[in-house]
């Protein structure tokens, strides 16, 4: 058994059945059955009796059938419902016994046409609408056992006589090796193979009926499992079979009972879609070479703006008219600088010696960024003196007094910069700073009207926008309740610290004459909160690092736990009546106990023959510092508050700071929707310039997306800020441009990180101010790496994908073919083909990419992207670039013809070539053997298919011609639709690499 094929035998019978030959008898088949009678001799001696009796039996035929099992249907093609069936594909029914298709028929297998009539039919019949009249009518209550229609066009129905064509059963695997079945009667080796097909995957076989219908597009038609002789349908409809042959057909025949009745045993409904399956829809697809204006429009700049700025002026003509982009650009396009793109001079003056050319900035870029940067002038001086100062540069500010609104600075806030062109203190910055991106978006409208873009997304959505933010927030708005409540209860419990502990921790004198001792007040005041304050002194402990509360060091040492209870703190305190008489302070009671001074009573001896160990020194100086400093307010209150909320990494307060949580959402959604909501040609200008059913390239405009996302993220932040949410508004909300959920996760890859490498941007605030705009994927290239190039994107527009979303798509390096019998040994004469992928695991990426994003602007244009630049793709220094493969799914048998393509007919190369005009010239709509129709195998036209059809072709040839005597096996070959893959280099869709300056 051959994996991966199918094997088709033309009919097949078991048991009795398997006798029925010669002419049809009346009303079931008949065979002949022989019995042998030999008894015992009489008398010894005696010939014992012997007769040879030979008797008529009928079979069980269709007249003894009034229902078949729902459960032996095992698939239907298409299902039920279905509404998008591919009109050039026959509509077919599987029955999961091999044999049912035959079970209970009454005919003989035709030698000559090697075909056995099934006693099943299945006819499809359209709907009908507006405009078309339905071909059946549905049958009221009847006499007989099924349901029945009534056919009002009997021209709908097929040629009863051909039925056996179009019948046969299919196996999962090779059977024999010639793939043309001869033998009508043993069929060679295959049944017994069958056979041992059947014992090991009992599943691996089943029956099949097609119905041979061309189907109309666009129509909603009904499939009927129909009696296919006379005597079935008579029983179906509750008719007396009368004394009719066997083999009659249940139509086609004058004079019968209840003519165009037909009894059905099962249904289901479908409607087909416009013209075109798979195949036809791929090969309308033409590669093409994008050229421009796509991906570009013109944009006005050349009238003043407002804010008293002059127009823009441009070396080019018209003048004052920019080159606006989208998402995407013409391949290479950022490897062409001409005066389109360098209309600035950003690049450096084109002609060196033209003395003409202002440099960058030029003096209109100057003024707008003087207008910017009014926002921060006013904050250090008046507005009349701030307006003064542009004033030579606009002079509409001339005398204003008044602040006036500015332009926004986009990504002011990631990199802290409030000015262009001049640092804080007003020196000009350097040349790499006045070129990096923050200053390429601003002073270039392009770019501005690009990051415009993102702020009208965010002032249209931003109930949706905040509502989200807000949710997010969740733990942090509890955290910063929190922080508030605890700031307050630091500043309360540092005061009450400084009040009334921190005056008893300097050294104190018992008498005037001695020594000064450390103070033991604060130890006392604070005794009970020793049990929870942790010291860590070496004497008590029994391993390094081993933590003991405070109170248990002093109950353990010579000062015990009672000099500091409460008790002795009521005894002691100085405004009672002891303190009052004695005259004297007892702040350094502890420490003089300690310092064995004074004892409470005498020591007692140790009895004889035990030694007492005496007990460790508290070190009064060291143990209050350790409960003082663990019971100050900045301590306790942080870490109390940091230990009931649950902050994410990246919002939680660093190094202990008790200061309210800077938050920012996340909104992980692909932001090109947006762009396109507002209309396709601000998400890719001039996009429907593409032709219909055309397969393309374009690249990344990275410019574009990151001017757009800053524009996105900067507007979020003004919006947040007006909300009073707690933010400092350097966050980046919105880094993802493209919808990423095409993209397969590498191994061992968590959920986080898939996101976070799949992001288009890293965070704003990361870019620096040295990076230029466009130069800032995701992830950053590490040092050394290579820059980041513009990522392809596919574009294909027609019906294909609409139609066949779940087609595949990736890109497959090319290789050269191995010679003829020579494994390994490549053959440069010929075309590229697909690189061979190792068996058993999955294609490693140097071998086939998939797609890592993907979009679709309505109607029919659908893009993917990919990880490849134009020159991997294209093909360089000996590499011989990628395909672009387009594929049918795989997935069950499907059989049916090409429709015909506009102008002269296909040639059939190989069977899967055959479409419908070459089987049915006349068009009458079914698949005929009565018109003596032949359709051999075209020679090969040394067209470009031809090196991918050798192997086809190899099998094909087996079997001989489509003519009026082929066998259903063999029809069942022809009929299959293989799935189809389509490989397009991407030469074919992309301009020569451009000379390198």
């Amino acid at each position: 058994m051959t994996d991966g094929a199918y094997s088709f035998l033309p009919w097949l019978r078991t048991g009795l059945t398997t006798k029925i030959a010669g002419p049809p008898g009346v009303g079931r088949a008949t065979i002949p059955v022989q019995l042998e009678l030999t008894g015992d001799a009489l008398t010894a001696g005696a010939t014992a009796p012997h007769k040879l009796i030979e008797q008529p039996v009928q079979l069980y035929g269709p007249g003894d059938v009034i229902g078949v099992d729902p459960r032996e249907i095992s698939r239907m093609e298409p299902r039920p419902f279905t509404t998008n069936f591919e009109p050039n594909y026959l509509a077919h029914i599987e029955f999961y016994e091999e044999d049912f298709a035959w079970r209970y028929s009454p005919a003989a297998p035709d030698t000559a046409t090697r075909r056995l009539a099934p006693w099943l039919a299945l006819v499809v019949l359209a709907a009908g609408d507006e405009s078309n009249p339905a071909e059946f009518e549905e049958g009221g209550a009847g006499d007989g056992p099924l349901p029945f229609i009534t056919v009002t066009a009997p021209d709908a129905l097929q040629s009863p006589s051909e039925l056996g064509a179009f019948a046969h059963v299919h196996v999962n695997g090779a059977l024999d090796a010639p793939l043309a079945v001869d033998d009508s009667t043993g069929m060679g080796t295959a049944l017994a193979n069958l056979g041992q097909v059947l014992r090991n995957a009992p599943d691996s076989a089943c029956s099949r009926l097609m119905c041979p219908r061309h189907l109309k597009p666009t129509t909603t038609y009904h499939a009927f499992l129909v009696p296919a002789f006379e005597t079935g349908r008579r029983a179906g409809l509750g008719i007396e079979p009368g004394n009719i042959l066997s083999t009659t057909p249940s139509w086609g025949v004058a004079g019968m009972p209840a003519s165009g009745r037909l009894p059905y045993y099962h249904r289901w409904q479908f409607a087909t879609s416009p013209a075109g399956d798979f195949e036809f829809l791929v090969r309308l697809l033409k590669p093409i070479e994008a050229k421009e204006p796509v991906g570009l429009r013109d944009l006005d700049a050349h009238r003043a703006p407002g804010f008293g700025l002059k127009g823009v002026t441009t070396p080019t003509q018209p003048d004052g008219v920019l080159r606006l982009g989208g998402a995407l650009q013409v391949p290479d396009s950022d490897k062409v600088i001409d005066l389109h793109e360098n209309w600035d001079n950003y690049y450096g003056r084109q002609n060196p010696s033209d003395p003409s050319a202002p440099p960058y900035p030029n003096d209109w870029q100057r003024s707008l960024a003087g207008l910017i940067n009014l926002a921060d002038a006013y904050q250090h001086q008046s507005a009349a003196d701030a307006n003064t100062a542009l004033s030579a540069q606009i002079p509409v500010l001339t005398g204003q007094v008044d602040p006036v609104i500015t332009p926004p600075l986009y990504g002011r806030w990631h990199v802290l910069t409030p000015k262009l062109l001049t640092g804080p203190d007003g020196s000009p910055l350097p040349d790499a700073e006045v070129h990096n991106w923050v200053h390429r978006l601003n002073l270039d409208p392009r770019f501005r009207v690009a990051a415009h873009f993102g702020t009208k997304v965010v002032q249209a959505r931003q109930e949706e926008l905040m509502a989200a933010a807000w949710e997010q927030l969740g733990e942090a708005r509890r955290a910063n309740a929190w922080i508030r409540g605890a700031q307050l209860a630091r500043e309360v419990g540092n005061l009450l610290h400084d009040k009334h502990i921190e005056p008893h921790t300097a050294p104190a004198r018992f008498a005037a004459d001695a020594p000064p001792l450390p103070n033991g007040r604060a130890l006392t005041i604070t005794a009970p909160a020793h049990p929870k304050v942790l010291d860590r002194p070496s004497a008590f402990a029994a391993a390094a690092g081993e933590v003991f509360a405070v109170g248990f060091k002093v109950a353990q040492s010579r000062v015990a736990s009672a000099p500091v209870s409460p008790t002795m703190r009521r005894i002691t305190r100085p405004g009672g009546r002891l303190m009052k008489t004695l005259g004297t302070s007892l702040d350094t009671l502890v420490a003089r106990i300690d310092e064995q001074q004074v004892a409470a009573a005498p020591p007692l001896a140790a009895p004889p023959g035990l030694t007492a160990q005496d007990r460790p020194p508290l070190n009064v100086a060291g143990t209050t510092t350790s409960v003082v400093t663990g019971l100050a307010a900045d301590t306790t209150v942080t870490e109390n508050i940091f230990a009931a909320v649950n902050l994410p990494a990246r919002l939680a307060p660093k190094d202990g700071e008790l200061t309210e949580v800077m938050a920012y959402p996340k909104f992980d959604l692909p932001m090109y929707a947006d762009l396109l909501k507002m209309s396709t040609d601000t998400f890719v200008p001039n996009l429907g310039l593409l032709p219909p059913n055309s397969i393309s390239l374009l690249e990344n405009n990275r410019r574009f997306i990151e001017s757009y996302l800053v524009g996105l993220n900067y507007e979020m932040a003004r919006e947040m800020l007006w909300r009073e949410y707690p933010t400092d508004q350097r966050g980046t909300p919105f880094r993802q441009f493209w919808d990423p959920r095409a993209a397969p996760a590498l191994a061992n890859e968590t959920a986080a990180a898939r996101r976070e490498r799949l992001y288009d941007i890293p965070p704003i605030h990361e870019w620096g101010t040295a990076a230029l705009l466009g130069e800032n994927p995701n992830p950053k290239p590490k040092p050394g790496d290579p820059p980041r190039t513009n990522d392809l994107v596919l574009v294909i527009r027609g019906e294909l994908l609409r139609k066949y979303p779940t087609a595949a798509v990736y890109a497959h390096k090319a290789d050269w073919p191995d010679k003829p019998g020579q494994p390994g040994v490549p053959d440069k004469t010929g075309e590229r083909t697909l690189a061979k992928l190792p068996a058993g695991v999955d294609p490693p990426r140097s071998l086939v990419r998939l797609p890592i994003y993907e979009a679709k602007a309505e109607p029919d244009i659908y893009l993917l992207g990919f990880d490849l630049d134009a020159d991997t793709a294209r093909g360089k220094g000996g590499d011989l670039g990628w395909f672009f493969v387009l594929k049918e799914r795989p997935g069950d048998p499907r059989f049916g013809l090409d429709e015909d393509q506009p102008g002269p007919p296909t040639p059939v190369e190989v069977w899967n070539d055959l479409s419908w005009g070459r089987v049915d010239p006349t068009g009458h709509g079914f698949i005929r053997f009565d018109g003596n129709v032949t359709v051999a195998l075209d020679p090969f036209n040394g067209d470009e298919d031809d090196q991918e059809k050798t192997e086809q072709r190899a099998d094909d040839v087996q079997v001989s011609a489509w003519q009026p005597d082929v066998s259903a096996a063999d029809a069942a070959y022809i009929l299959f639709q293989a799935p189809v893959l389509v490989a397009i280099h991407a030469q074919e869709m992309l301009p020569d690499a451009p000379a390198q300056p």
